[in-house]
């Protein structure tokens, strides 16, 4: 059966699609999706593209072009559609797209699998499926740049913070600024716990007489500033300024000893409804790994751990067809259970990496090297124990595989305490199985009084849930 066969009526997708293949016949003088290999000497040409696609003879170029799905078009909302004609396909000097949304994918898996040696061309018709099938999705970034000559990824920076220490905490918490990221330190969550008290400090001063910054209240730094007699501090009730944090609109917490002012790694996301009801997350994750680690190689990112960041998302609407309650404990074993899934194969597929290209530059004495990372999550199977040994032999491609996806409530309406309580526990459930924890919004509303809230908030701080922001 054809994918547009099995696709609802959406007459506004199919009128759009009219519209750029309409447009597409006019450029190209023959009908949409034919001659890719044409579309591609004129990127080429123009200088839209780079010298990479001088890896592939135009006999592969051709072949790669009929294994284009057009159908997969079917696939896409109205935005993704717009997003692709705006954003992603590649435009000409007079702003007319050079190509279609499968094209692009298409030359996505080209320029990723551009370095390999075995069976190269299946590789690419592999992860142009994965991508055409919508299993895997990539940072705009990738989609918008990669391949391209215009431009190259850069490092993303993070939000600003304001430090818990700071004395100017306060004010900052009364101020409009829309997105108010805090650093939260444990020690703090835990002087809450005990209804204990927590010191400010004039910054600025510190920095100025030790010449250098708070960040630990367990430091020296730290005892030093507050028996310095140049440097300002003073006591707060530790409840009262959380109180003032629950309080202040747009607060995201941030629960960690540093604050990371620089984003790493390769994101991605497995769309786990569409490759569960296809039985193929062993074949989605083994591509996705590959693909993850071309487009590193391709950008020749100079991070020694290759960290990627995989996500397993839509846990919601998987359950729903599973027939499992969301807020169910029968979720949380059904999370727990696939999580482990995911991360075993995408294991394994850093691993085949490993073997072939050698592992990340780190490796060396890492957890993954000793077994502790087998032995901290409990993965003690015979499985675990053969894919344990064979690392500890060969390595693994990425010092980082695995991070929970972020977690919202998608419903429309308020939850109760008990509905987000049970949110909490399924990214807790989650990022049992992961390196990176994933962020969570909690809910203000009328059903939520806010000593419960503040239970919520404790309850995800001591799930070890990283970044929690207050709606």
């Amino acid at each position: 059966m054809k994918v547009l066969e099995q696709i609802e009526e959406r007459p506004h997708e199919r009128a759009l699609l009219d519209i750029l293949y309409r447009q597409a016949e006019q450029l190209r003088g023959k009908p949409a999706y034919e001659g890719f290999h044409h579309i591609v000497r004129k990127l080429m040409s123009a200088g839209l593209y780079g010298n990479w696609i001088h890896h592939y003879s135009a006999n592969e170029i051709k072949w790669l072009g009929l294994q284009i799905v057009p159908e997969s078009d079917q696939l896409l909302s109205i935005g993704q559609l717009r997003q692709y004609m705006n954003e992603f396909v590649t435009c000409n000097h007079y702003d007319w797209p050079m190509g279609l949304p499968q094209e692009r994918l298409m030359l996505i898996a080209m320029a990723a699998m551009q370095n390999e040696t075995v069976h190269r061309l299946q590789k690419v018709q592999e992860t142009y499926w994965v991508l055409s099938k919508g299993y895997v999705t990539l940072p705009d970034e990738v989609m918008a740049f990669l391949g391209k000559t215009f431009s190259r990824r850069q490092s993303t920076s993070g939000p600003h913070s304001m430090d818990l220490l700071d004395m100017r905490i306060q004010s900052y918490l009364s101020g409009k600024v829309k997105e108010k990221h805090i650093r939260i330190p444990h020690t703090f969550m835990e002087q809450v716990k005990a209804c204990g008290s927590w010191l400010v400090f004039d910054t600025e001063e510190v920095q100025r007489v030790l010449n250098c910054s708070l960040h630990d209240v367990d430091s020296d730094t730290f005892r030093q500033a507050v028996a310095h007699p140049a440097i300002t501090h003073k006591k707060l009730s530790a409840i009262g300024l959380m109180k003032q944090l629950l309080s202040s609109d747009g607060v995201v917490f941030h629960f960690e000893d540093e604050f990371q002012t620089e984003i790493t790694g390769l994101r991605s996301s497995i769309q786990l409804p569409h490759v569960m009801r296809n039985n193929v997350l062993a074949r989605v994750c083994s591509i996705q790994v590959r693909l993850l680690n071309g487009i590193l190689d391709f950008w020749e990112r100079e991070d020694s751990g290759r960290d990627l960041h995989i996500e397993a998302t839509c846990w919601e609407e998987l359950l729903a067809d599973q027939r499992i309650g969301l807020h169910s404990e029968q979720a949380l074993s059904f999370i727990e259970k696939l999580s482990e899934q995911v991360s075993f194969h995408v294991i394994k597929a850093s691993l085949q990496l490993a073997k072939e290209h050698g592992p990340y530059l780190q490796f060396e004495g890492s957890d993954w090297q000793n077994g502790s990372y087998f032995e901290q999550r409990g993965y003690i199977s015979e499985a675990w124990q053969e894919v344990s040994n064979e690392i500890e032999l060969h390595g693994v491609r990425n010092g980082t595989l695995r991070k929970a996806s972020d977690t919202v409530n998608l419903s429309g309406h308020p939850l109760t305490k008990h509905q987000q309580f049970a949110m909490i526990n399924r990214l807790a459930a989650q990022q049992r199985h992961t390196e990176t924890s994933g962020s969570i919004i909690l809910e203000k509303s009328s059903l939520i009084e806010n000593a419960e809230l503040l239970q919520l908030l404790m309850n995800a701080w001591s799930c070890g849930i990283r970044e929690v922001r207050i709606k």
